[in-house]
């Protein structure tokens, strides 16, 4: 039995460890006491596909798309509505239309490589962008669908951090359109519900590059604006702005091809792909709903040591397989979830001091230095009281607001992954 083994190693080769720093409080005085530090635990780690991710309200927009060797072909398009301005100017029969345009202001994050042109398009919805009756949300895996011809389609170049805004030149004919319903005051532009049946929302995407870029959902970031002149004795030009509106309704599609990747044969469900089946490694990607899970088998097998022993503290390190990153970068924050057999997260393991995020360490002169660490005594302590009823895993995911609003993905090495190795080290206190 793999209790037996952990046994064998704790009161053997490593009873003799250094256990300065740590405290033993409820050890009763005299007996036979052992302070023993285990870490031959034994961690049985998978990629599980979640079925669907939360779409809605992330509070930024995701465009583009990038090739990953790792994980395949990510490609994500972003969802909206554009709300009328509170009023029009009135317009005669000297307002001459000029242009229209979609005016975006991307922060500084991106996912992949920037350099390369993207073709980024603009797509009227084929519907008002509106949640189904029975329907609290939208999720990534949602198609919204759109009408067949672009409304404006560009290559560019994006340098998210030198903070110039990206200007869409729209089609003439609908900017015509539009500015002569506010011409003759039509119904169409009357009232917001009129308005959205009309315009009913866009869709935005950016195909045949190599990265990922992200625009904050907010009115000051994303405008429609049309230009108009009026001829007298000079030119007067003028423009009407048209903002993003409800950011709780935006949302962003998600594409994801496996093929020919470790991860091909993935298939959404709790069973997922065990890291022994896939080179001793397992995956997680922000956004995409892939996620690792740990299951420690052999923890409840440390109470048949002896009757009287306790986890006095326990770490887990978990560290990103060498090669993996820097040009795929590791996600900054990472959590661990207690979770059922059905992926269902129950918690977030924290401390006094609050979430634990790991604290990553990264060392590219040594790689294998690099790493996530966690304190898990607590956790390891009721696992190893806890019947097979009230057992429960840790799922490795980004932090909430990460994981909603980035492509970072993490790769790492189970037990038995050579050099890059996951690990748990366990202060066993044992009286007999």
């Amino acid at each position: 039995m793999k209790w037996k083994l952990i046994a064998m190693a704790a009161f053997t080769g490593i009873a003799a460890c250094d256990k300065s720093g740590f405290t033993y409080e409820d050890a009763a005085p005299g007996g036979n006491v052992h302070y023993s530090l285990i870490d031959t635990v034994g961690i049985e780690m998978r990629t599980i596909q979640l079925d669907s991710v939360p779409a809605s309200a992330t509070g930024y927009l995701m465009i583009g798309g990038y090739n990953d060797p790792e994980t395949g072909r990510t490609d994500v398009a972003s969802n909206f509505r554009i709300a009328r301005p509170n009023s029009f100017p009135e317009l005669d029969e000297r307002a001459v239309f000029d242009s229209i345009e979609l005016i975006l202001r991307p922060d500084t994050y991106s996912y992949g490589d920037t350099l390369p042109d993207q073709e980024w398009t603009v797509y009227q919805l084929a519907r008002p962008l509106e949640l189904d009756e029975d329907q609290e949300e939208f999720f990534t895996h949602q198609v919204y669908p759109v009408l067949p011809t672009p409304m404006a389609r560009e290559a560019l170049s994006i340098l998210p951090r030198s903070g110039e805004k990206i200007h869409l030149r729209l089609r003439n004919d609908f900017g015509s359109t539009l500015m002569e319903k506010i011409r003759i005051k039509s119904e169409d532009v009357s009232t917001d519900i009129l308005f959205l049946d009309y315009m009913k929302g866009l869709q935005l995407k950016a195909t045949r590059g190599s990265a990922i870029f992200r625009i904050p959902a907010t009115d000051s970031s994303v405008v429609m604006r049309l230009h108009y002149h009026i001829a007298t004795s000079e030119i007067e030009e003028h423009t009407i702005d048209f903002p993003l509106s409800n950011p709780a309704l935006q949302y962003n599609e998600v594409h994801v091809d496996r093929s020919n990747t470790p991860l091909a044969g993935l298939v959404t469900g709790p069973a997922g792909l065990l890291s022994t089946d896939a080179g001793h490694r397992a995956w997680m990607q922000s956004i995409t709903g892939t996620v690792i899970r740990l299951d420690f088998p052999s923890l409840p097998g440390l109470k048949e040591l002896g009757k009287y022993g306790r986890v006095m503290q326990a770490e887990l390190v978990l560290t990103p397989v060498g090669g993996t990153y820097p040009l795929y970068a590791l996600p900054e924050r990472v959590t661990l979830c207690p979770v059922d057999k059905n992926q269902v997260v129950l918690d977030t393991l924290a401390t006094t001091s609050g979430y634990q995020y790991g604290n990553l360490a990264i060392d590219l002169l040594y790689p294998e230095k690099t790493r996530y660490t966690y304190d898990v005594t607590t956790y390891c302590q009721a696992m190893v009281a806890a019947g097979t009823a009230d057992y429960r895993g840790l799922l490795v995911i980004p932090s909430a607001g990460d994981y909603y609003s980035r492509l970072n993905r993490l790769v790492l090495g189970n037990t038995k992954y050579e050099g890059y190795r996951a690990y748990l080290k366990i202060y066993y206190l044992l009286y007999q």
